[in-house]
């Protein structure tokens, strides 16, 4: 189904429409300022103007062990503060936009990319595929993405780092794709886990290319910061909080209740494998998935999604807005009705465990701990099913003789 320009327009609009009324609601959107399924000590609202207030208050914004984000995207909060509330409201949903733009945009590349690859007979036959529209309405309605955007999460910069490095490797321009990369990797640490498979999206003469301009612009804008604070010390309060485990305030993520429970002298050890589990998939989905470095991509921000040690919903929706790039692998889905009503599950019980735990005061850390297994139980389930779509439409593009039939392992 083809979509004219006029309706495109429309539907962009009207996304910023629903964000615009669901920021001019105050009870609404400072309430989402406070759900832990959004506010991370390293993507909250409210952490970041505190560190705004004690910066403008000549006040050095990481003594306090409160504010955990990044000098430079202090700074530029510094600036927007001098504004109404409304330009920082334009700003998030901006950058929405035009993140939906840049998915509508990379769904086009690589549909036109793959035009000569080789295709199954059925492919053949019905050429139809998601029509580039569909991929940044699935993205600007989805209701995670709006409720991210309204509560003001700093995740969306990350997601906008990371979506255009992808966008600009497609384009074989290594010097913008490797700036966003480390811009996404400044803001979050996690990140920098999507390098190699960017660098793979490149021509083999321009690799080494990237690694430099990767290199030189992470130590530009680690120099940028420390001139901006003055000292060293956002090192320790932005990426060591991320690597140690230093706050154990609740996510959706499977760090916090974990790391409370374990007996301190074992802590080190479990951290190390937690953390290590987050990046030890990122060798093997280069090396297996070689020729595809923008599914690895996808693959890895879901991994970063269930493993890392502060997520948010934003990390979920980010590579939901990525799965439907991959168009090609849905006729092997065979997770998808599951998944869909786990993450919708997950939702509804999600808010109501921690209304029982924190206000009602008749449940415990237990229930809402066990709607995040939950939650992750379904990115998992997509991760392995994505991955088992690309392994099976490989195998049956070698051996076509097998479609339809099961493989054995021998």
């Amino acid at each position: 189904m083809t979509i004219s320009r006029t309706h495109t327009y429309l539907i962009f609009l009207a996304a910023y429409f629903v964000r615009m009324v669901l920021f001019s609601i105050p009870s609404f959107s400072n309430t989402l300022l406070q759900r832990v399924e959004f506010a991370t000590p390293i993507t909250s609202y409210k952490r970041l103007t505190e560190g705004v207030f004690l910066f403008q208050s000549s006040m050095p914004p990481y003594s306090g062990g409160v504010f955990h984000q990044s000098p430079l995207l202090l700074v530029l909060f510094v600036f927007l503060s001098q504004f109404p509330d409304v330009v920082i409201q334009n700003v998030y949903s901006g950058l929405d936009l035009v993140l939906g733009y840049i998915l509508l945009r990379m769904a086009r590349q690589k549909q036109l990319k793959e035009t000569n690859d080789p295709k199954l007979e059925i492919e053949k036959i019905n050429t139809s595929r998601i029509n580039p529209v569909l991929v940044a309405v699935l993205y600007l309605f989805n209701p995670w993405t709006v409720l991210l955007c309204v509560s003001r999460s700093t995740s969306l910069f990350t997601n906008v780092g990371i979506v255009m490095a992808m966008y600009w490797a497609m384009h074989q321009r290594p010097g913008l794709s490797m700036l966003w990369a480390t811009v996404a990797a400044y803001l979050s640490l996690y990140p920098i886990m999507l390098v190699p498979p960017l660098l793979l999206a490149l021509p083999r003469s321009l690799r080494t290319q990237g690694i430099g301009y990767f290199m030189a612009t992470f130590v530009a804008l680690l120099v940028m910061s420390r001139l901006v604070i003055g000292s060293w010390d956002f090192l320790h309060a932005t990426y060591d909080v991320v690597l140690y485990l230093q706050e154990l305030s609740p996510n959706v993520g499977m760090f916090w209740y974990f790391f409370i429970e374990i007996f301190d002298p074992f802590r080190s050890f479990f951290l190390m494998v937690f953390q290590l589990h987050c990046f030890i998939f990122m060798a093997p989905l280069c090396i297996k998935f070689k020729h595809h470095p923008l599914f690895v991509v996808t693959i890895l921000c879901g991994i970063m999604s269930i493993f890392k040690s502060y997520p948010c919903v934003g990390d979920a929706s980010l590579f939901l807005a990525l799965v439907p790039l991959h168009d090609e692998l849905f006729k092997y889905g065979r997770y998808g009705f599951l998944v869909a009503n786990l993450f919708t599950y997950a939702s509804v019980l999600s808010p109501i465990f921690w209304h029982l735990w924190i206000y009602a005061g008749s449940g415990n850390a237990n229930f809402f701990y066990a709607i995040t297994l939950v939650y992750n139980l379904g990115q998992v389930l997509l991760v392995i099913d994505l991955v088992y779509a690309m392994l099976r439409r490989q195998f049956d593009l070698a051996h076509p003789e097998a479609i339809g039939k099961q493989v054995a392992q021998r």
